[in-house]
């Protein structure tokens, strides 16, 4: 009998053991991500339609067009308050540092009122970074991708601006003609 509970004791203080490193990593993790400048997790309030918003194009402003809007949009707000690990500023670092960004002739904006249209970047699990372009105008999604970075804001940040240009590729370049 008393072997057998030095066994149990034994085994509590494994069990204790795992949980206390467990803990400790997910408390590390939490502050690297406010090392690295990580926004409050308050609630960013809901996308609001704001037909009133002036876009650079009545076009623009009256479109109801997906494939127009992308095309056409000049003007973009990055709103990263949601991303873990990063901010608007790594953001739009990384999207300029982004190869091919500078061909879709996209502006980034620090004033959400003048915008066409608005980049938001999430945080989902882990090294998830969930992102959607919404015309500013009407809130209607026009792309949406996902980025990865394990447990980084660079990588994160880096993940999203190439996988943006990716995806806007198709709708802002002009492809090369063959003679």
């Amino acid at each position: 009998m008393h072997f057998g509970s030095r066994r149990a004791v034994s085994r509590a203080r494994v069990i204790s053991t795992s949980a206390f490193w467990l803990v400790l990593l997910l408390m590390a993790a939490s502050v690297a991500g406010l090392a690295q400048g990580q926004n409050d997790s308050s609630e960013a309030p809901p996308p609001v339609a704001r037909p009133e918003a002036p876009d650079q194009s009545e076009a623009l402003k009256n479109s109801k067009d997906p494939d127009f809007i992308l095309h056409n949009f000049r003007t973009m707000f990055v709103d990263a308050h949601d991303a873990q690990f990063f901010g608007g500023d790594l953001m739009k670092s990384a999207l300029h540092g982004s190869d091919g960004f500078d061909a879709l002739n996209i502006h980034i904006v620090d004033d959400p009122s003048v915008a066409d249209a608005v980049l938001i970047v999430k945080y989902s699990f882990a090294w998830d970074y969930p992102f959607e372009l919404r015309h500013q105008n009407t809130t209607m999604v026009l792309v949406a991708g996902q980025g990865e970075g394990p447990f980084s804001g660079p990588l994160g940040a880096s993940s999203v601006a190439d996988e943006f240009v990716n995806l806007l590729k198709k709708y802002r370049t002009v492809k090369d003609q063959k003679k």
